[in-house]
């Protein structure tokens, strides 16, 4: 057949199939049915049914059949599109790959050859070392010989005269023989060459920091002070290590390789910050600040060597903060207080923030306690924080759903509205500016974004009424910590607001401010009990202060460590080291 034939074929028109219409052909489309039927079709099965022209259904179905094929088409295309930037992607890929593991076999390759550079230089001088200490000894050796021969040979001529034992030759030859020994005894004797230790110290091995250290320091004999039995505060603290050479004498070298590892015992990980002092005198001392209590074990080497009495273990207790000294007094001039309630400290500057509550003021402070100013308000302040840029934001329940916020030098900046504050009692800000609300009728702990603008957390954080007084972000392990204050508790939760545990049952009364000291650990005011106490942040109990307050409310800490609390009974602020 050819080309026209089966196009012939194609066009032929279709014939009904339905008995006795075999001669009838499909003319009609009934849109009840959706079937193509013949002239007769449509009289005898179809007469009540929607029936049109075939070739009119078959063009409103082509144009359907071409909106679906376009929308087809145009997927195709897309898809081709992808695979086409798929493939670009791959082969950028393939070609950074390539760039990648080139740079990889040239940065190998330089290894190599810095590291076959660096070998034949050790080994030279490892040589030069060698031959230097084989010269002296060689030197050595010789003059005891020198010596050796000397006597030996004086030795010989006395014992042969004694063995002639001719009177004559004894006599004549006593003095010379007598002056020619006492002179070799009294002479110089020729000293023990003690070649000095040699070691090989891998500092940085990828690095190449290794060297030769050559040094009369001798590892075994080195002393360490301040470290028997030893029992210590939370709080920087120092020893010292004393290098000493094989003579046990105190010996220096600047190439001398000292290192010092602090470990917390039971996690077996670095939990100290170290410094090193040196006197330049082989008098090292060593500083640093465990991070927790428990015991800790502490490490030596000297030059790559472990001491011999090393590891050590030091058993940290918690710290126990001392009153330094107070600040203010009843009243409403500067410098008094008439109900202080939250307190701040600046990161930037220093300065301390008082909310003076009944007075509807903040006041202002340097780190000494010296009063600097203050900023009047409209309403009572129960809440007040630094910002990162060094701005106050202050807490005013009278502005509703309102936060404001000042300069440091107490002008008005502006306004933070947001629609979920109902009755907030307490802010506080992050290290990203987020501000952490407390909501008392709402019962919740609430974060927005610095702007007010964004909801980010919202924590349901008790069960009784006005409960929630305080609520802090911990930033290391993202949980906020919550005062319950009427069940005596502080609630820890996740950042998406799971309970997680809970801190102080049955030694908390009414407590309020929370902070994070320098150590890691959390202050709670347990305004019922009128103390400071101290518990890690997963909850231990480690210490507490003496009963001075009569009612601690909020607390700060000051970049030094310092812990400062406002007694709202007592008008002042504590001051405690």
């Amino acid at each position: 057949m050819q080309v026209d034939d089966v196009d012939e074929l194609i066009r032929r028109p279709v014939m009904c199939s339905v008995q006795y219409h075999q001669d009838q052909p499909l003319e009609y489309y009934c849109k009840d049915c959706y079937v193509c039927t013949c002239i007769k079709c449509s009289v005898v099965s179809h007469n009540r049914h929607t029936m049109v022209d075939m070739q009119k259904a078959a063009d409103e179905q082509k144009v359907q059949i071409v909106e679906t094929l376009k929308k087809v088409k145009e997927e195709v295309a897309i898809f081709e599109k992808k695979m086409k930037y798929q493939t670009e992607l791959m082969n950028k890929n393939k070609a950074q790959i390539s760039a990648a593991r080139e740079k990889m076999n040239e940065t190998v390759d330089d290894c190599i050859r810095l590291l076959t550079d660096h070998k034949a230089m050790m080994n030279a001088k490892f040589d030069e070392i060698n031959q230097a200490h084989q010269k002296a000894h060689t030197t050595h050796l010789e003059n005891f010989q020198l010596t050796v021969t000397q006597l030996e040979s004086s030795l010989q001529q006395g014992e042969n005269i004694l063995e002639r034992n001719i009177n004559a030759e004894i006599l004549q030859t006593k003095p010379v023989i007598i002056r020619r020994c006492e002179d070799l005894l009294n002479a110089i004797k020729p000293l023990i060459y003690k070649p000095p230790r040699v070691h090989y110290v891998v500092e940085q091995k990828m690095d190449i920091l290794d060297r030769v250290v050559v040094s009369h320091t001798d590892p075994s004999l080195t002393l360490i002070e301040g470290l028997s039995g030893y029992e210590t505060e939370q709080m920087e603290t120092h020893f010292t290590i004393i290098t000493r050479d094989s003579e046990e004498s105190q010996c220096y070298n600047e190439e001398d390789h000292i290192r010092c590892d602090i470990r917390n015992y039971t996690e077996n990980s670095l939990e100290a910050d170290v410094e090193f002092e040196d006197d330049e005198e082989g008098c090292y001392t060593v500083m640093y600040t465990p991070y927790c209590v428990g015991l800790y074990e502490v490490k030596f080497e000297v030059n790559g060597q472990p001491l011999d009495s090393s590891p050590w273990r030091v058993q940290v207790i918690p710290h126990q903060y001392q009153f330094d000294f107070r600040f203010g007094s009843s009243g409403n001039g500067p410098g008094q207080f008439n109900g202080p309630y939250d307190i701040a400290v600046s990161d930037k500057t220093g300065t301390i923030a008082v909310s003076d509550y009944e007075s509807k003021r903040i006041q202002l402070f340097d780190c000494e306690g010296r009063y600097l100013r203050e900023i009047r308000l409209r309403c009572n302040c129960t809440s007040l924080d630094f910002t990162k840029s060094g701005h106050i934001i202050a807490l005013t329940p009278g502005d509703v759903h309102k936060i404001s916020l000042f300069s440091e030098e107490g002008q008005f900046v502006e306004y933070i509205d947001n629609e979920h504050l109902k009755f907030p009692f307490h802010v506080s800000t992050d290290n990203e500016d987020y501000i952490t609300i407390c909501d008392q009728e709402s019962n919740e702990v609430i974060v927005i974004t610095p702007d007010g603008t964004e909801l980010v957390t919202r924590i349901t954080a008790s069960e009784h009424e006005q409960s929630v007084t305080y609520a802090i972000y911990h930033e290391d392990t993202d949980r906020f910590f919550v005062s319950d204050s009427n069940a005596d508790l502080v609630n820890v939760f996740d950042e998406d607001g799971n309970f997680l545990y809970e801190i102080g049952r049955g030694r908390l009364l009414h407590p309020v401010g929370l902070a994070f000291d320098k150590f890691n650990n959390l202050i709670v005011c347990d305004t019922g009990n009128q103390r400071l106490k101290v518990f890690t942040i997963d909850g231990d109990f480690l210490s507490e202060t003496e009963q001075c307050f009569h009612t601690p409310y909020f607390v700060a800490v000051s970049t030094g460590g310092d812990i400062l609390v406002t007694d709202y009974e007592k008008n002042c602020v504590f001051i405690f080291q």
